[in-house]
């Protein structure tokens, strides 16, 4: 394992999906057609770097979407670090215990969570205008503790996990881990940074 493959796991984590539906072997990568288009490219060559596989980012909908129809590659991900497939990924996903043993490997896969299910924001707070914050989002209760303990033990000033109630039946809750705080972000962008150029560009501005 490289740090290449520990942070497309992490983007896998956040907004991938696995499918084999009749022995068809895909790992898809969905985004926002504005926002993600940037980063797609930087999805695909590392992608590159890792399976040396070309391509393409397709329009589907509302969204855009990286394929890659590999047996093996899907084989790699599912079987040896024991990535869900199907529609319940995202509420039982975790970082393989692989990956958390090492300690430079995890910040890699945290970054490609945070790249994709990870926001920038700065609120004003009573004396604190322009307050930022880093705020990951998971459906996964488990990975939401994870991401707290490893964060804190890297030296991060976690705030508590809140609960976001589903506003639609049949939705499932969201867990929030808050990284809030202009010291906080300094050293996210220090020791952990952005390989998506749209919230390094946000993380960068709300500390300047």
């Amino acid at each position: 394992m490289d740090k290449h493959i520990a942070e497309l796991i992490g983007i896998i984590i956040g907004d991938g999906f696995l499918d084999n539906c009749q022995k068809h072997y895909r790992i898809g990568i969905a985004g926002d057609p504005i926002n993600d288009k940037e980063y797609f490219g930087y999805i695909q060559s590392l992608i590159k770097k890792i399976w040396n596989k070309d391509t393409k980012v397709v329009k589907r909908g509302r969204g855009i979407y990286i394929i890659v129809n590999s047996k093996s590659a899907f084989i790699e991900i599912t079987e040896k670090y024991s990535l869900p497939i199907g529609e319940g990924k995202c509420a039982k996903v975790i970082i393989p215990d692989s990956i958390i043993k090492d300690k430079n490997l995890v910040l890699h896969t945290i970054r490609g969570i945070v790249d994709t299910d990870g926001s920038i924001f700065v609120a004003n707070k009573p004396g604190s205008p322009n307050y930022p914050s880093i705020e990951i989002t998971t459906c996964s209760l488990k990975l939401a503790h994870q991401l707290k303990s490893i964060l804190g033990m890297n030296g991060f000033r976690v705030a508590n996990i809140w609960c976001d109630k589903p506003r639609k039946n049949n939705a499932l809750p969201c867990y929030k881990v808050p990284l809030n705080g202009r010291e906080n972000v300094k050293k996210w962008l220090a020791e952990i940074g952005f390989s998506n150029p749209v919230k390094n560009r946000k993380a960068e501005a709300a500390v300047s």
